[in-house]
């Protein structure tokens, strides 16, 4: 038997919600002591649920017994206490599936309104931004499961003309009350008390080697001992090959729940809590939280093998788009008379797809234009939140915490991260941080109990527009775990070097290549933040394979096998031709050896500058993406997109490349001191090609000696066309331990000349250009580096 208690006390719409005798004499006090208002919550006998929103004039809970009826077991009407709706249910638990129907000032509540009807409609959208409709079921915000995708066979989330009556009772996901019941192995609670005292060896603020990834391609094509490919369980599986390579931190792509149609990637997502079911190979999301506790192996999996998980978080805009059917193009003609195809999509302002924020209160969530009827678009992709008004606020913090202290991941990284800067209500303004839920975000106590990793995507749809990048606050209390950025200045120096012909005085906003490689000071010190702040990167999944940028003048986004709608239906809103950044400095070498060449380059770029390295997954082996720089689609998500292992496996190459990346990290962390220091002002000289003090940067080749080390280190780099011979620094004895140059990769086959030829008892799967335990001694006074290459000196 059910009991509906409609609950409310205080006046405080985000306090706890404490146990009176006149609330629900069943209830005791124990259990309401830590009862999250917002949300469902086991209590007792029952569950309490607590849902945000403004403007509704009245918010009704559906309960359904088999998920896909198109009409609930029981239908309450919920009790307001301010701002948020409250109705606590006796006689229900773990396993209930429910959603939730709203009113508001667009659509009043009208007693003879049934499903399907239009009874009480006054318009889609009104000028204050409400776009209520009581025929869409809409999710809980805070849900920690969804029980599927919502079925668009059977009725359209759509709303305007056409579709603002189609019930979808029975077609829309259900909310799933969950508790998870994993036991996690032995190793998790030493792996939680070190992260949280600082004391995990090899997981240091300034010891991170970060590696991107999709949880879904990583082990989709098959891979051996991976039995569940595609999925967490799958992912988890596959964790030896990471710890292997030796990064410390995965960063998953994201990871919560999106539309059917939200793309490969993942960044449209419709939940900040529920793991997307898409990635789980249980689809079983009942009472046994089948989802929740396979995220969790998975990250017990990677915990076991040393590595960290961050995942992906995407605030900044939602999933809950509009129909984005096909589109008109036609031709628009500039000043100079010259033609330019443009496009624009075939739907109005009223048609918009209500999954759950904007039913529940599109004002509230939403960062609204004036007038209500449109959305600021500072993302790139529409549906832009509000994120420092205080129900998104909240909700950042509140799932940020639920990831932390019940999923154990450490670390975050926040897609436009710039979005969240900005003034509520005045969104071409990026405020004080203070003031913002960046500052919130680093001095949530929790997350700092937690040493949790915090790293920004610096930048909004709009660019590199000042004061964004750079000006991510550094904690307020002291604690260390302040803001990192991705540091779009240092991918963009390394690929003007290598593939543009740039020098070393070149600089990209105020860094150079020389600020580049010692954590970009002028970009990260001035609030005391340190230099493993700076996310060095030269690949990410937004763009070129690295690869790619060494194979291609352009990028190739038309129809191709990441793109195949293009090639079927070019007039999709899906087939973005014109996407993807345009300037990507990159270049077809032509040669295969010397493209592998100047891959190692940039991994050594990489590996031996101050900062954090991110490498992007599958570079280590030289994956392609053809040429495609944003394979995001939902048609991209193929086996071309895929990891495929079978590339891997059959080429010598590839081994060579994956095995010098690996001994290139394994450098790293044994000069970490060295190459990645703690704080700035570590002891390092810039020199010229005949050991002084370096003046001029208009050149294209030059050394760094870190002196005060031991042992001493001299990093010489030469990016001219042809051989530079350095003077080395005297008194020391050297030995080479690194060298890029295509010879040491070259001669395995009976027609080449290079090292393999010469040494042909040497494993053709092993690196010949790095040689950790010391490789040949240097008895001469000058060091002639071959062009494009790198060679690191270590004194014994």
């Amino acid at each position: 038997m059910l009991f509906a208690l409609m609950a409310c006390t205080g006046t405080d719409d985000y306090a706890r919600l404490y146990h009176t005798e006149a609330l629900a004499p069943s209830l005791t006090q124990d259990a309401v002591e830590d009862l999250q208002h917002l949300g469902p919550t086991l209590i007792d006998d029952g569950v309490n649920f607590g849902v945000y929103s403004d403007r509704a004039e009245r918010i009704d809970l559906l309960l359904f017994e088999d998920p896909d009826d198109g009409e609930p077991t029981q239908r309450f009407e919920m009790r307001r206490c301010g701002e948020v709706w409250n109705l606590y249910v006796e006689g229900i638990g773990v396993g209930t599936q429910y959603g939730f129907v709203a009113w508001g000032p667009n659509w009043p509540y009208d007693p003879d309104w049934i499903p399907g009807q239009l009874d009480g409609f006054v318009v889609d959208v009104d000028s204050d931004g409400n776009r209520f409709n009581p025929n869409k079921l809409l999710t809980d915000p805070y849900a920690r499961a969804l029980h599927r995708e919502h079925d668009w066979g059977r009725a359209s989330l759509g709303t305007g003309e056409s579709r603002r009556q189609e019930s979808t009772w029975g077609a829309a996901s259900k909310s799933t009350v969950v508790a998870s019941d994993y036991t996690w192995s032995d190793n998790e609670d030493f792996w939680v008390d070190s992260r949280k005292a600082g004391t995990l060896a090899g997981h240091g603020w300034n010891e991170q080697i970060v590696y991107e990834v999709h949880v879904k391609g990583f082990t989709q094509n098959g891979i051996e001992g991976v039995d569940h490919p595609g999925t967490y369980r799958g992912f988890g599986e596959h964790a030896a090959y990471l710890a292997e390579l030796g990064v410390t931190a995965v960063e998953l792509l994201p990871v919560h729940e999106k539309p059917s149609d939200g793309g490969y990637w993942g960044y449209n997502n419709i939940s900040f809590f529920a793991n997307n079911l898409g990635y789980s190979a249980d689809r079983d999301n009942g009472e046994h939280a089948a989802v929740v506790d396979e995220f969790k192996w998975m990250v017990d999996q990677l915990h076991q093998h040393g590595v960290e998980v961050w995942v992906d978080v995407v605030y900044n805009h939602t999933g809950e788009g509009g129909l984005w059917r096909d589109k008109l193009y036609y031709n628009d003609y500039t000043e100079d008379g010259s033609v330019v195809e443009d496009a624009v999509n075939l739907d109005s302002v009223e048609v918009a797809s209500l999954y759950s924020f904007r039913g529940l209160d599109n004002w509230s969530y939403y960062a609204l234009e004036e007038g209500g009827l449109t959305y600021w678009n500072n993302t790139g992709v529409g549906n832009e939140t509000r994120g420092n008004h205080t129900p998104m606020r909240t909700l950042i913090l509140d799932s940020l915490r639920y990831m932390v202290t019940e999923l154990h991941v450490d670390g975050f990284r926040f897609d436009l991260a710039g979005i969240l800067g900005e003034q509520d209500l005045n969104y071409n303004e990026w405020d004080d941080p203070a003031n913002t839920v960046l500052q919130d975000i680093i001095d949530d106590p929790i997350l700092q109990e937690h040493n949790t990793r915090i790293t920004a995507e610096p930048w909004t749809a709009g660019g590199y527009y000042n004061p964004v990048l750079g000006a991510f606050p550094n904690t307020s209390n002291g604690h260390p775990g302040g803001w990192g950025e991705w540091n779009g200045h240092f991918r963009d120096l390394w690929r003007s070097m290598l593939n543009e012909d740039t020098d070393f005085g070149h600089y990209e906003g105020a860094v150079s290549m020389g600020g580049a490689m010692t954590g970009s000071s002028e970009m990260y010190g001035w609030n005391e933040r340190n230099p493993w702040h700076s996310m060095n990167f030269v690949t990410v999944h937004d763009g070129f394979t690295m690869y790619d940028l060494v194979s291609f003048d352009e990028k190739q986004n038309d129809c191709g096998v990441l793109n195949p709608v293009c090639c079927d239906d070019p007039t999709s809103s899906w087939c973005e031709t014109e996407s993807g950044e345009s300037h990507n400095r990159s270049r077809d070498w032509g040669d295969e050896a010397f493209k592998r060449q100047q891959m190692r380059n940039f991994f050594v770029g990489m590996l031996v500058s101050h900062g954090t390295p991110l490498l992007y997954g599958g570079d280590e082996w030289m994956r392609t993406q053809y040429g495609n720089n944003n394979a995001y689609s939902t048609w991209a998500d193929n086996e071309w997109n895929w990891f495929r292992w079978g590339e891997w496996q059959a080429y010598d190459e590839r081994h060579r490349m994956f095995d010098f990346v690996k001994q290139m990290i394994a450098f790293r962390k044994a000069h970490i001191d060295v190459l990645s220091p703690y704080d700035y002002g570590s002891d390092f000289a810039w020199k010229d090609a005949a050991n002084q003090d370096a003046t001029d940067w208009s050149v294209r080749h030059m050394a760094v000696h870190h002196y005060d080390a031991d042992p001493q280190i001299d990093i010489l780099m030469n990016f001219e066309d042809g051989d530079v011979t350095f003077t080395l620094p005297e008194g020391v004895d050297w030995v080479r331990v690194v060298d890029t140059q295509s010879w040491f990769d070259e001669g395995d086959s009976e027609d080449e000349e290079g090292w393999f030829a010469e040494n042909d008892e040497l494993d053709p799967r092993e690196t010949q250009n790095v040689w950790l335990d010391g490789g040949d001694v240097i008895d001469d006074a000058t060091y002639t580096v071959p062009a494009y290459s790198i060679v690191i000196l270590e004194s014994r």
